[in-house]
């Protein structure tokens, strides 16, 4: 059904297993799921399973698709989320995620850099320092805006916007990528103008974007129209004069849908009781929302839930809230990787700098890998510092943790191994068995086998774990915590020169080490082992991830 509905269609519906992607979520007070099934549209706040603007949603259910030079949505494992990532989730009955789509709003490379914004293919990005009016922005592969350069290749993760003065199209990130530049995807998002049927050519902000009868619109029978929101894919660099040679598009839109909605973003075009959030019209005449509305103006970040009309398309508000700062803006819960030091490690994937973190439980006496923690903090560039750090003990059944080691007494028939010598978990040995939507990064399936080393995200099933990612590691098996005190650290590198690069803040100098993989690029997705010695961190090993 939703197939038909915000254009979630992957390729007819069905992209490598993705299946039918139907209709909505409720998600009203707070919750989710009961009394039907649903989509929720925001930005990952948190991982604690997955957060979405601050709700948190299992990160064990559902199938994960990610753009890719080869396609819009290409089936993708858990290790594919970032802090800061747009998301588009369908949820069950039983609030529980069946599919994630990571949407970027655009890829690119910089231009035109200025105190607080930059361009990428001719539109806007502003950034957020402020933590009273939206999420902030997050850097990934970057150190904070300042190390933005034109001609950097990025993915940017935001909220579309309408400058109520200048009427200008513009992108609030919620998350800056640098990519590495051999990528080949771009994409564009935002209002459709001066749309041109007979050219095949319609605008979004300044750039143009030419279709033509091979060019996919989605859903089927979208008819593209001046002020209609679309997402624009391509794997097609942008021509002499900036324009972009549309792949996809993709329109988002409610019209025939059914079952509850949350959308998240900035207002624009606020009118009385009308607005729009993301492209989406929302009418928020119910009277309980008199209050908030009053207080609201375009450009304020909203979190809107409700029933569409399946007629117009518009989301007929029955909750509306705009963002306001917490303490702990962002909630990390899992097993401690990467062990820098007492006071640097990473949660979920997440930099974590706890220098002046409140310790509190186990986390008071000793960090180490493997250890369940949760950490409580806000965004500070390309790191999270927390300002509380929790060890509660075990991680609770239905916990999400990340160990790593090496496979043994690996049964295909059963989907079931043993992971050994892990350097990061509480046990010597755990057993693992392969969730159903068990999906495969830095790999595929068949290279499991004894003596494979991979890093599990796993659900904690009583003493076992029910693994849904598997990340194939390329880095030695006696890499971090083997002879020589090594550590381990894993991340996207940038500031690369002959001799030094950096990872999570880190600088690691080459020392004449050879990455095994490919070659040290920015914006390439690398693992690490170092030593520490006089001051610098030395690496011992270096692999080039896919």
């Amino acid at each position: 059904m939703f197939c038909a509905l915000l254009a979630l269609a992957l390729s007819g519906c069905g992209a490598a297993g993705a299946g039918a992607i139907s209709a909505i979520v409720t998600v009203v007070g707070g919750g989710v799921g009961t009394g039907g099934t649903g989509i929720v549209l925001g930005a990952i706040t948190g991982f604690g399973s997955i957060v979405v603007d601050g709700t948190a949603y299992s990160s064990a259910t559902p199938q994960y698709f990610a753009d890719s030079g080869q396609s819009e949505a290409a089936a993708a494992s858990a290790a594919a989320l970032a802090l800061g990532n747009q998301v588009q989730l369908e949820i069950d009955a039983q609030g529980n995620p069946t599919s994630v789509i990571i949407e970027p709003a655009l890829v690119g490379t910089v231009s035109q850099i200025g105190s607080q914004d930059f361009k990428v293919n001719g539109m806007t990005v502003r950034v957020n320092a402020s933590a009273a009016s939206a999420p902030l922005t997050y850097y990934s592969g970057l150190s904070d805006f300042a190390s933005l350069k034109a001609g950097m290749r990025v993915a940017v993760h935001g909220n579309h916007g309408v400058d109520p003065a200048s009427q200008q199209q513009y992108v609030q990130a919620t998350l800056i990528e640098q990519l590495s530049g051999t990528g080949a995807a771009y994409r564009l998002s935002g209002l459709v103008s001066n749309l041109d049927a007979s050219a095949g050519t319609f605008q979004i902000g300044t750039t143009t974007v030419q279709y033509s009868a091979t060019t996919a619109i989605r859903p089927a029978g979208t008819a593209l129209a001046n002020g209609l929101w679309v997402n624009v894919w391509s794997n097609t660099a942008l021509g002499a004069n900036g324009e972009l040679s549309a792949g996809v598009i993709r329109a988002r839109t409610l019209a025939g849908a059914t079952g509850q909605v949350q959308v998240s973003g900035i207002t624009s075009k606020l009118s009385g009781t009308q607005f729009q959030v993301g492209g989406i019209a929302i009418d928020a005449s119910v009277s309980a929302l008199g209050a908030t509305l009053r207080s609201l103006k375009a450009g304020d970040y909203v979190i809107a839930q409700g029933l569409p009309d399946a007629k117009t398309g518009t989301l007929v508000a029955s909750s509306l809230r705009t963002y306001a700062a917490q303490l702990a803006q962002v909630e990390l819960k899992g097993t401690i990787t990467d062990l820098v030091s007492q006071t640097s490690f990473l949660v979920r994937g997440v930099p974590v700098e706890a220098a002046g973190a409140q310790l509190i439980g186990a986390a008071s006496t000793s960090l180490r890998n493997g250890m369940y923690v949760e950490v409580a903090g806000s965004v500070s560039g390309n790191a999270v510092t927390a300002a509380t750090v929790s060890a509660p003990g075990q991680a609770p059944t239905g916990g999400t943790v990340n160990y790593r080691g090496s496979i043994s007494r690996y049964d295909a028939a059963t989907g079931t191994f043993v992971l050994t010598g892990s350097l990061d978990a509480d046990n010597a040995s755990i057993a693992v068995r392969l969730a159903d939507n068990a999906a495969y990064a830095n790999g595929e399936m068949m290279q499991l086998m004894d003596g494979a080393n991979v890093e599990v995200e796993a659900t904690k099933d009583g003493g076992d774990l029910l693994a849904y990612g598997v990340f194939f590691r390329k880095l030695g098996a006696m890499a971090g915590g083997g002879p020589g005190g090594q550590v381990e650290i894993e991340g996207l590198a940038y500031g690369v020169t002959a001799t030094a690069f950096n990872v999570n803040g880190l600088t690691i100098q080459i020392n004449g080490v050879t990455p095994q993989g490919g070659s040290l690029t920015n914006g390439a997705k690398v693992e690490v082992a170092f030593t520490q010695s006089g001051g610098q961190n030395r690496a011992q090993q270096i692999a080039i991830d896919d």
